[in-house]
């Protein structure tokens, strides 16, 4: 069995921690490691802890996310862990972000599930960005030592040949985080025979569970790239310098 994902929690709120928590701990292959409430806890606790993730909400003062990922790169080097920003809204802060060396962002709205699968796909070292429209991914680049996620086939679509159309159109639905309940209205099923279908594509392609899926979709490209800003993809295995 795999490691759990080490995330270290970053918000301000108090009351915002617990409730991201709650949800992060219903998930087994994640593991919150510790909670802080500014930049400067947050690159003490990454230094200490060395988690494989930082999720970061809202924080105080003149700090940023673009602080703080350099920040990060300037302590942590090779070591440090991947960023994935909650945002309020779809604004250029979020590209600028991303730049910037953030490894993914999703707007405070998305569902549980939908956070759950963002993290996934961070942690896969996918970079990811989760707006209005659902995930897309941005670039190709990878931060260290997530080159392989377990029990996720390699790139490669011939698996997605062998689904049926309808099986095709729950996967992709299902790629962008929605729930059997969403999936059920947009596609007008019931909910059952969503779960089916559900079941059937992820025994035809070999996935343990949804969020095996939708990383799937980013390796066989379903989940096709793209993102407000262009995203620079880093070559190295150390995050960029907040641009100037």
């Amino acid at each position: 069995m795999s490691s759990p994902i080490r995330v270290l929690l970053a918000d301000e709120r108090s009351i915002a921690r617990t409730g991201i928590r709650s949800v992060l701990d219903e998930d087994g292959g994640i593991e919150v490691v510790g909670e802080v409430s500014d930049v400067a806890s947050a690159v003490a606790k990454a230094r200490e802890l060395r988690p494989r993730l930082l999720l970061a909400g809202a924080l105080p003062g003149p700090a940023d996310a673009v602080e703080l990922v350099d920040e990060l790169s300037a302590c942590c080097g090779d070591e440090g862990p991947g960023v994935l920003l909650m945002a309020h809204e779809c604004g250029p802060g979020a590209g600028i972000a991303l730049r910037a060396g953030v490894h993914g962002v999703v707007l405070h709205r998305v569902t549980p599930d939908q956070l759950l699968s963002a993290i996934h796909v961070v942690a896969a070292g996918y970079r990811i960005f989760f707006g209005e429209q659902g995930p897309s991914g941005g670039g190709d680049g990878r931060f260290p030592e997530a080159v392989d996620f377990p029990g996720v086939p390699a790139a490669g679509a011939a698996g997605f040949q062998l689904l049926t159309r309808r099986e095709r159109e729950v996967f992709r639905l299902l790629a962008q985080g929605l729930s059997n309940t969403e999936i059920s209205a947009v596609l007008v099923l019931s909910e059952n025979t969503v779960k089916s279908h559900v079941q059937r594509l992820l025994e035809r392609l070999n996935l343990r569970n949804r969020v095996h899926a939708v990383i799937h979709a980013y390796r066989t490209g379903l989940m096709a790239p793209s993102c407000p800003e262009p995203v620079r993809p880093w070559t190295g295995s150390r995050a960029p310098r907040a641009l100037q």
